[in-house]
């Protein structure tokens, strides 16, 4: 399984070379102030190679005083004294460890600001895709991207930043050894031709593919581990946990493999370059030997290297080091941009906002749906709920009845067809109820500005929920675990019904929202919700249910068809259309 895997990986990654498409990618990414910024750190890291350079002729020119020599070229202006060039070195020092830190500090904010928008991005972008889209989506493969794609993604620009600016001071350092021997800068720059070669033929693919590998593996671990702890009673009651095991296992050996080849390529680019760079120098000081007879002058000109290739030489390393990482990290940039272009392929057209006639809370004219090309869902649905009426909805599973609510709701729109209904004053309690991890008074507000709790009991105790909150020790603030797993299903169905009455909706939408209630418990609500003066929309099998609702509808191969109405004659239908 593992060769069959790394060989299909190995495919695609050679179809999907990290820098083949070119960097359009991350250049989508960014708007026109975060590349200003990044063009500002970028300037900043290269200063902080300019004081280094800087600094080395500061040295250079302070042994020379020392020693009673002068300088053999002369410059525009040195420091005619040997104090003087002792504080103009202390000052530049100084000034070189106050920038790097700065620009440190400044290199972090940027990074994390620009991790900040990717994941906000992507995470309004999953909010505001179309539904039919959203839900073919795997969740942890959304977790993933938001959370790890995009900081590895904002790492990229950090290490392009860094690439730049450490190919400029290089480049800089090097003109400065020309100014000082030529030959000492030809060696640097066939160690650099030698540097790249070896990068691009030996190192470069080989990371692509085992970074494509990971992001892969990574994916796909997030996944098993994401079935397993969601189906955690079935595994301990069927006892299968040696399946799910396996399935991690063998994805975490996948990932260990690539994880291994994503850090050593680039730590054997980076050891080659060190020794290499190493070596030179050691040939340049015996070059200066030959060169130079004068003792005093070989000595300033070895502090001059010295200084100078206490930069150079890891910058050297560097550059390599991160040219290989960029490799890796660009996967995340185009998984990224990928993620972004399909959230605004399939993004949600922006609701048009059509009112009912004021002494209806839903009409439907015509309403049809279909997910994607596929045989219709629903078929010209015609349907008038007055206010404060209760409506039950019948019909098999995969009927579309669910289509149907979500349709009103504003979740998923129409094929064709109008669907008229305030949705700022709407509820909808689906069966089952998603919980945030958090207290039951964070559960009821649900993004709601805070409410007193005596508002907060009103809802709870509509929903038959106020003696069990009030037995807690902490009440209102307490706990209710992973989705609510601390709770049974009947209290989660409450709290979910207590948190929609708190919404002050005209239509309640409730889609199977009592099935977990004992018998007792779901006539006490729906009585109580029945006198609320809210129009109810209820899909449900219950008996007591069905007898408090005024009219019953069955669909039936998407058609909506009334099956019995306590309406008086006298009423105007509420119903109309056939399919």
């Amino acid at each position: 399984m593992a060769s069959r895997f790394h060989r299909l990986s190995a495919e695609d990654g050679r179809a999907h070379s990290a820098f083949g498409r070119g960097l359009r990618p991350a250049f989508r990414l960014l708007d026109k102030r975060r590349c200003i910024c990044l063009l500002w750190l970028t300037a900043q890291r290269v200063s902080v190679g300019m004081l280094d350079l800087l600094l080395a002729a500061a040295l250079y020119l302070l042994f020379l005083r020392l020693q009673g020599a002068s300088p053999l070229r002369h410059l525009v202006w040195t420091p005619k004294t040997i104090l003087s060039t002792a504080v103009v070195t202390s000052a530049l020092i100084l000034v070189r460890a106050l920038l790097d830190m700065l620009s440190t500090w400044f290199a972090s904010r940027q990074i994390q600001a620009l991790y900040k928008d990717f994941l906000l991005r992507l995470s309004r972008g999953y909010n505001e895709m179309r539904w039919e889209r959203f839900v073919e989506r795997n969740r942890s493969e959304l977790l993933n991207h938001a959370v790890y794609t995009a900081r590895e993604a904002a790492d990229f620009y950090h290490r392009c930043v860094e690439i730049t600016a450490s190919t400029v001071v290089v480049v800089c350092m090097i003109a400065a050894l020309v100014y000082q021997s030529p030959m000492a800068a030809a060696g640097l720059g066939i160690a650099a031709l030698l540097i790249c070669a070896i990068h691009r033929l030996l190192i470069r693919k080989r990371l692509h593919v085992a970074a494509f590998n990971r992001e892969r593996s990574l994916r796909t671990l997030h996944k098993h581990l994401a079935d397993m702890f969601s189906s955690g009673k079935e595994i301990r009651a069927y006892r299968n946990q040696t399946f799910f095991l396996d399935r991690i296992r063998d994805q975490a050996n996948c990932l260990g493999i690539s994880n291994q080849r994503v850090l050593i390529l680039p730590q054997i680019a980076r050891i080659l370059t060190d020794q290499g760079v190493v070596l030179l120098f050691l040939c340049i000081v015996i070059v200066t030997q030959i060169q130079h007879g004068d003792t005093r002058q070989l000595l300033s000109l070895l502090v001059f290297y010295f200084a100078l290739s206490r930069r150079l030489l890891p910058l050297m390393s560097q550059i390599s080091f991160v040219a290989g990482q960029m490799e890796s990290s660009y996967e995340n940039v185009k998984i990224v941009d990928s993620e972004l272009n399909d959230c605004l392929l399939h993004r949600d057209p922006p609701l048009l906002a059509q009112l009912p006639d004021p002494e209806f809370a839903l009409e439907l004219h015509h309403v049809s749906f279909s997910f994607h090309e596929a045989m219709p869902v629903l078929r010209s649905v015609n349907l008038r709920l007055r206010k404060a009426e209760i409506m039950v909805l019948r019909g098999t599973s995969g009927s579309g009845k669910s289509s149907l609510l979500n349709l009103i709701a504003g979740i998923s729109q129409p094929g064709t067809g109008v669907v008229r209904v305030d949705r700022r004053r709407i509820a909808y309690v689906p069966q089952e109820t998603p919980l945030l991890d958090d207290t039951i008074r964070s559960n009821l507000l649900f993004g709601l500005p805070e409410m007193s709790d005596a508002e907060l009991t009103r809802a709870l105790s509509v929903a038959r929920l106020e003696e069990f909150v009030a037995a807690q020790p902490l009440g209102l603030e307490t706990r209710i675990g992973d989705n609510g797993i601390l709770f049974s299903g009947g209290e989660r169905q409450r709290l979910g019904l207590a948190r929609a009455i708190l919404r002050d909706a005209t239509l309640l939408l409730l889609d199977e929202a009592t099935s977990a209630l004992d018998e007792e418990n779901e006539r006490q609500v729906l009585d109580n919700l029945s006198t609320s003066g809210v129009a109810i929309l209820l899909v449900t099998h219950r008996t007591h249910a069905q007898l408090l609702a005024q009219r019953h509808f069955h669909l039936q191969e998407g058609c909506l068809v009334e099956e019995f109405s306590r309406q008086s004659p006298k009423i105007e239908p509420s119903f109309s259309g056939v399919c």
